[in-house]
């Protein structure tokens, strides 16, 4: 038995469903923290997943009002089979940040994922650290290979990074990503997946990413009120001479309760929770090679502006 087929097995029993040829759903650890919207294009293309309450099909999330609970955030997973323009996949996401959700992907990403002249400047960076994660790896003595990534996840050791940073400029929940190779390795084209179109082990992959997605998505509930806003604060501890110290950054926090903004100070590491927040201040020192200068890509890749 693989370890994906074990650990659907331990996700089925915590749910207490009853042992099935289906794999679990892993989404329904969550419900109780936030509410979750699986979008799919026809309620069939889950057939391989037990069923679950956060699914709707795209035609229903288009045409009938969402029942959002009162007080919960909401977050959009559109798994439609086409983001194309004017397509229902698109319409999903379009609809979805009207109605103020957080939705992967957005707008932005599907048009950007339409045309390499809108997202190789974004590689640029990538294509170094690819070359360097396949050193002395066997796929350097081929010609190029396809990588299809869930949630900027993959199994493939050398490439984990290169997968989580690559979900970061485009969050898009599967991600085939071709790579080639010349004189140097180098990323050819990023293009959106289809869940109906995934094999049974690449299913029991995507269904685990999905629960790390959840569980990365999902803070701690709060028994505060609902703040307005959430505001990351990107700051590096360590640094000897930081923009705002200690003191300031408390200010930071008290302030904005009074606004009512929900301030959480991250760090380098925290990247992968950008999703979760409206906005981000950058109090680190900024040069052209650090992270504070990489980082808002993220944003603008989640359509902030």
């Amino acid at each position: 038995m693989s370890a994906a087929q074990v650990k659907m097995n331990e996700v089925s029993a915590q749910l207490a469903l009853s042992a099935t040829t289906r794999r679990a759903d892993p989404t329904t650890l969550f419900a109780a923290q936030r509410q979750l919207v699986i979008i799919v294009e026809r309620l069939e293309d889950w057939a391989s997943y037990f069923p679950s309450e956060d699914l709707i099909s795209a035609q229903d999330y288009l045409e009938k009002p969402l029942k959002a609970t009162a007080g919960k955030r909401v977050q959009v997973i559109n798994l439609c089979r086409s983001y194309k323009y004017l397509g229902h996949g698109y319409y999903c996401s379009l609809l979805a940040e009207a109605r103020q959700h957080n939705v992967i992907p957005s707008v932005k990403t599907i048009s950007e994922l339409t045309r390499k002249s809108l997202y190789g400047l974004a590689l640029d960076d990538l294509d170094k650290l690819l070359e360097t994660a396949l050193q002395d790896h066997p796929y350097d003595d081929t010609e190029g290979f396809t990588l299809t990534l869930y949630f900027g996840q993959t199994t493939l050791e050398p490439l984990k990074d290169l997968a989580r940073q690559l979900f970061e400029v485009f969050p898009c929940p599967i991600l085939m990503v071709e790579f080639r190779k010349r004189d140097n390795w180098h990323i050819a084209s990023i293009k959106a997946g289809a869940l109906p179109r995934l094999r049974d082990d690449q299913q029991d992959e995507f269904a685990m990413a999905l629960e790390g997605f959840s569980r990365n998505v999902w803070r701690q509930p709060s028994s505060r009120r609902m703040a307005r806003y959430d505001l990351a604060i990107l700051h590096d501890p360590q640094e000897q001479l930081p923009p705002s110290n200690t003191e300031a950054l408390a200010n930071f926090i008290r302030v904005g309760q009074r606004l009512g903004i929900d301030v959480e100070l991250i760090e380098k590491k925290d990247y992968a929770r950008l999703a979760e927040y409206d906005a981000l201040l950058i109090r680190e020192t900024t040069a052209l090679t650090t992270t504070p200068t990489a980082l808002p890509r993220r944003p603008r890749a989640r359509g902030w502006w």
